[in-house]
């Protein structure tokens, strides 16, 4: 398949207690996310993470937010529920754009990808900006609405709307996965 999940931001610094930014309302994807990612996996979906990982206080994101998701710390590892495996990629991002100078885009040609999925969390700024540089990127973007959050509920449903109008698809985990296996049995 031409298709890559996109996992954004699934990082201790967010998502554990113990983290500098840590969001408990965002940890309520994990279940579904987790079963996404597995679905993904099984079907032969490139699954890729995207996180952020900061090398100092210079970087654009640590001015705003403060250094956090350091390069090589506790905070910048996946959460433990949602593990990389093998062949899984991982790209680091040091902006809320998971394509803005990384190597992502290059990633994903070389495996012939045109079909993205996102996931993951702060709906309203790494989601968001990552799912509209796919899209300025020509790549077919969806959304899993139920394998995206944040902590701001207002400003997520704004984005919500926003991609289903201007950037993809907005769509459900269950609903991609029955897209995926239909596609299987043609």
């Amino acid at each position: 398949m031409n298709s890559a999940l996109l996992v954004i931001d699934m990082i201790n610094d967010y998502l554990h207690p113990d983290g500098l930014l840590y969001c408990e309302r965002c940890r309520e994807i994990i279940p579904s996310l987790s079963k996404t990612i597995e679905f993904a996996r099984e079907n032969n979906i490139q699954v890729v993470y995207v996180n952020t990982n900061l090398e100092s206080e210079s970087d654009l994101l640590a001015k705003r937010w403060r250094l956090h998701a350091a390069k090589d710390s506790f905070g910048a590892q996946v959460i433990d529920e949602l593990k990389p495996k093998t062949d899984d990629l991982v790209v680091k991002k040091k902006t809320y754009n998971g394509f803005f100078n990384t190597s992502l885009d290059k990633e994903l040609k070389q495996h012939n990808i045109n079909n993205i999925v996102i996931t993951g969390i702060h709906t309203h700024v790494c989601v968001l900006l990552t799912a509209t540089g796919g899209f300025e990127l020509g790549y077919n973007v969806a959304v899993l609405e139920d394998c995206i959050t944040t902590d701001n509920e207002a400003m997520r449903k704004t984005r919500l709307t926003f991609f289903n109008t201007h950037v993809g698809e907005l769509i459900s985990s269950d609903e991609w996965k029955k897209r995926i296996e239909a596609d299987l049995l043609k």
